[in-house]
């Protein structure tokens, strides 16, 4: 049970908001291909505790009688989460079913919540039973519901989740597609749990796949292999090229570099020339982690690119955590491409308006005009409490049309929490945005419309 959580939280973030924005509840027919299922050999009624020991249906093992409004009354969200996990404990593969029934009756952050957690606790008693009720009952929100049912699996059945992959791919043809270090594919899924209970053979069966599911899984393996041995893991790499290559050599050095700095160092600096800088750039950012002024060293000793941004905005990003954002700001003004400092501007700015709002707006008004202002501004006002004239005339000032519509959008609806004849007069006389954007903005603060993107 205690895998359940952060493999529920962990699809959560990936993507299931958005599965449940795009379809809940939908009964639209999917593919046949896509919602075949593999014979369950154990059969239909098998059923397990969480927890390992053995229950028989209805009658077998303890079971939560807290009822969801029950649940989501406890104080304290972490207590929330535990009775969840409680409540889910000890069902039986039909009690999932019916418990799958009710999520549409709950509001929406509740559900998404209970789904993940739901679904990745009946993978673990009957995978087969909730990937069908993922594929048959869910329409398009099943398509974000199935990866949390197949890592669930493979973290307590490797040998069956990759059985029923081979035979059903279709079904996890989007995992993958979002992007982010959370979306791996479903080949990778399966390595990474595998590795975890025994690398050797989630790399035997990464070799029986072929083109990108190979190479997805192979990478995930080495990666896992190397929390624990990032030596073996380094010599495993034979046969990868290209871009698979590449990220098997950053996720090796930034497990290597979390145990030994210097073994990672050295092994990085006998890696092909084409392949150095990315994994130092990711050795760099684990040892940012721990020792960020010996990583701000080492950044600034790699070459120019994008790899060298990635970890100077990671060495500032950790500089501001571990003490002043201020000072991170500072270094990363004076080392890094503009590229590296508007990012880093972007992720440091709410920790530095929440020590030292006076400083952070000082800096602001010293900046000019350009990428890094315009970002810098925009941070700022997103984490700052004000919401008076002053910040919407700021908000005003950015250079970028999408990013000064925005921000200027946001101050205004903020401002009329407090005064909505004052923030409709300030959008009405802009001159620093369009019409349909002020159409758009006053939508909002009078309550219509669906809102406005960073992109529109």
């Amino acid at each position: 049970m205690k895998s359940i959580l952060p493999i529920a939280l962990s699809s959560l973030l990936v993507g299931g908001a958005i599965g449940y924005i795009a379809g809940n509840g939908s009964s639209d027919s999917e593919d046949e291909q896509s919602n075949k299922v593999v014979a369950n050999s154990g059969g239909g009624e098998r059923s397990r505790s969480i927890g390992g020991s053995s229950s028989t249906g209805d009658s077998g093992g303890r079971r939560s009688t807290s009822s969801y409004v029950e649940i989501m009354q406890e104080p304290g969200q972490t207590a929330r989460l535990q009775a969840l996990l409680d409540r889910y404990s000890n069902l039986s593969a039909v009690e999932f079913a019916d418990e799958a029934s009710t999520l549409d009756n709950l509001p929406f952050s509740e559900r998404i919540l209970a789904a993940y957690l739901l679904f990745g606790a009946w993978a673990e008693v009957d995978p087969y039973l909730a990937m069908e009720h993922a594929n048959t009952k869910m329409g398009r929100a099943g398509m974000f519901v199935r990866p949390t049912v197949l890592q669930s699996w493979a973290a307590s059945d490797p040998k069956g989740a990759a059985a029923y992959f081979e035979s059903n791919k279709t079904q996890f043809a989007m995992m993958g597609m979002m992007g982010g270090r959370g979306g791996g594919s479903g080949s990778a899924t399966i390595a990474g749990e595998w590795a975890k209970q025994d690398p050797d053979a989630a790399l035997q069966w990464a070799n029986t796949l072929e083109g990108k599911e190979k190479s997805d899984a192979t990478v995930k393996a080495l990666s896992q292999m190397a929390v624990t041995d990032p030596s073996r893991a380094s010599e495993l790499t034979k046969g990868l090229e290209g871009r698979a290559l590449k990220d098997a050599y950053s996720s090796i050095a930034s497990e290597w570099a979390k145990k030994s700095w210097t073994e990672t160092e050295s092994w990085v600096n006998g890696l092909p020339a084409e392949e150095r800088d990315a994994a130092m750039g990711a050795a760099v950012e684990s040892l940012a982690l721990d020792n960020p002024k010996l990583a701000a060293t080492k950044a600034l000793a790699m070459a120019e690119g994008e790899a060298r941004d990635e970890a100077v905005e990671k060495v500032a990003e950790e500089m501001a955590s571990q003490g002043d954002p201020g000072e991170a700001v500072s270094w990363v003004m004076e080392n890094g491409s503009e590229d590296a400092q508007r990012e880093t501007i972007e992720d440091v700015m709410g920790s530095w308006v929440s020590q030292d709002p006076t400083k952070a707006r000082a800096w602001i008004d010293d900046q000019p005009e350009g990428k890094v202002r315009d970002s810098g501004v925009s941070s700022y006002i997103m984490n700052s409490s004000e919401s008076g004239p002053d910040t919407f005339a700021l908000a005003e000032s950015i250079g970028d049309d999408r990013t000064r519509g925005w921000t200027v959008g946001v101050t205004a609806v903020r401002m009329a929490s407090s005064d909505k004849e004052g923030a409709i007069s300030k959008v009405q006389e802009s001159q620093a945005i369009d019409d349909s954007s002020k159409e758009r903005i006053l939508g909002r603060i009078n309550g219509e419309g669906r809102g406005w993107g960073r992109d529109r």
